[in-house]
């Protein structure tokens, strides 16, 4: 892994305050190993081109959820089918606060490659998110290549506009 540890991919302020313990299983950190090297650092690396190009500044993404046990999971609201419990997806926010040029990024980095969901998450009236969901696989190891978002204080996904 270039640009993730395995300790920023694991940690969760959650579990630390509910003394949850959040280790994945050997399994699971393959899981997150392969998301990684396949999908989020080729990512990151095309991110810090597209950075460099527009004078974005640091192309560091921050990893607010990662993996996340199935009781954490719980503690936090996500579905028990979540992409997370497995360590196949991450929610990132790019350090340079980019998030509205961080979204149309994604969209057009992720045509054409395998992947199970981009989800811009929690969406304000103008349509950035507060952070964007990226899962490699699912639960069951599919890759659906959904582009969905949710605006904030909505229960539903959308297909993502243009």
């Amino acid at each position: 892994m270039k640009h993730f540890t395995m300790a920023e991919l694991t940690r969760s302020a959650t579990a630390q305050r509910m003394g949850i313990k959040n280790t994945p299983t050997a399994a699971h950190r393959a899981n997150l190993e392969m998301m990684v090297a396949v999908l989020a650092d080729p990512l990151r690396e095309a991110w810090a081109i597209r950075c460099a190009h527009e004078k974005y500044g640091t192309p560091a993404l921050n990893v607010s959820s990662g993996y996340r046990g199935f009781r954490l999971n719980k503690a936090v609201g996500g579905v028990d089918t979540s992409a997370h419990c497995v360590g196949f997806a991450l929610d990132l926010v790019p350090a340079n606060g980019r998030l509205a040029e961080f979204k149309a990024f994604c969209r057009e980095y992720l045509k054409g490659k395998p992947f199970d969901q981009l989800i811009s998450e929690d969406e304000d009236a103008n349509g950035v998110p507060r952070w964007i969901h990226l899962g490699y696989k699912n639960t069951q190891g599919g890759q659906r290549r959904q582009m969905l978002s949710k605006r904030a204080g909505e229960k539903g996904y959308a297909a993502m506009t243009v």
